[in-house]
């Protein structure tokens, strides 16, 4: 936005503010935005309930959700888990996949309300987080912590961050899923090299963040998104062998339940390669 490039792209964009509780699919599936981000598995998701949502680029390589651990209680395995208290959002997919191929039984589930102020005080349990957010917010704190990504810890890794909107916007607007495709990565690709000049501007839209968590933030979302087919093929690439590895993951994880083709859920065509 700070940098025109919808502007200059023709489209007139008007941001709507998201976070845990607000679905990037119920919004392009309703009609209350034409684009939206998501997970690979919210997409899935989704369209194994018929909903014809789609993703047409992909920002994150790497899915930044991550367990956090106390040094003193490191989580070298994921069956570390059974029988310990794990903070965590309710009804996730990874969890869900997690409990039903990882080997990971007895968990006392607590629901993770965004405040680490529990999980500081208890050196046994583990917290879902994001690399990009909680991990800053541990070590202003003082807490001798650290991290392992879902990723690392099982193979689950959904693309993150994606750019998602309607098949019938696909087929009836190609022209303008074009324009905003291009005009998001061309942002992309100035955020990393600028995001110490654009985090300010991305202040304003939450005054609360300090410049340096934002900066924080910045140096683990470009070590996710710089990383794997994105080195050869730029920001934005999705390979089919990572879907379709995705919806078999989901499907024996128990988290759709139904065998779905991963085709449909995701275009390159917009993708300058």
């Amino acid at each position: 936005m700070q940098q025109n490039y919808y502007k200059e792209a023709g489209l007139e964009m008007t941001i709507q503010s998201g976070g845990p509780q607000v679905s990037g699919v119920q919004l392009v599936a309703s009609g209350k935005a034409d684009f939206a981000m998501a997970h690979a598995d919210e997409v899935l998701m989704a369209r194994a309930q018929g909903i014809p949502v789609v993703a047409v680029a992909s920002v994150l390589q790497t899915n930044p959700i991550a367990f956090l651990y106390h040094n003193e209680n490191k989580l070298a395995n994921i069956k570390d888990l059974s029988g310990k208290t794990v903070y965590i959002l309710p009804g996730q997919p990874f969890w869900n996949y997690i409990l039903n191929t990882q080997g990971v039984s007895d968990v006392k589930e607590v629901a993770y309300t965004g405040s680490l102020a529990n999980f500081i005080l208890d050196k046994t349990s583990f917290n879902q987080g994001y690399v990009t957010n909680e991990p800053f917010s541990l070590i202003t704190e003082g807490v001798e912590s650290g991290s392992v990504l879902i990723a690392d810890a099982t193979g689950y890794n959904p693309y993150a961050c994606m750019l998602i909107t309607t098949e019938k916007n696909i087929q009836d607007k190609p022209e303008i899923v074009q324009a905003y495709v291009e005009a998001s990565l061309k942002g992309w690709n100035y955020y990393k090299d600028h995001y110490k000049e654009v985090n300010p501007y991305i202040k304003t839209f939450n005054p609360d963040a300090t410049l340096d968590w934002l900066n924080y933030g910045a140096e683990k979302v470009i070590e996710l998104t710089w990383t794997g087919d994105a080195n050869e093929h730029g920001v934005g690439y999705m390979s089919a062998e990572r879907w379709t590895t995705l919806a078999k993951q989901m499907y024996e994880g128990k988290v759709i339940d139904k065998e779905l083709d991963a085709s449909g859920a995701f275009t390159t065509r917009f993708i300058s390669q």
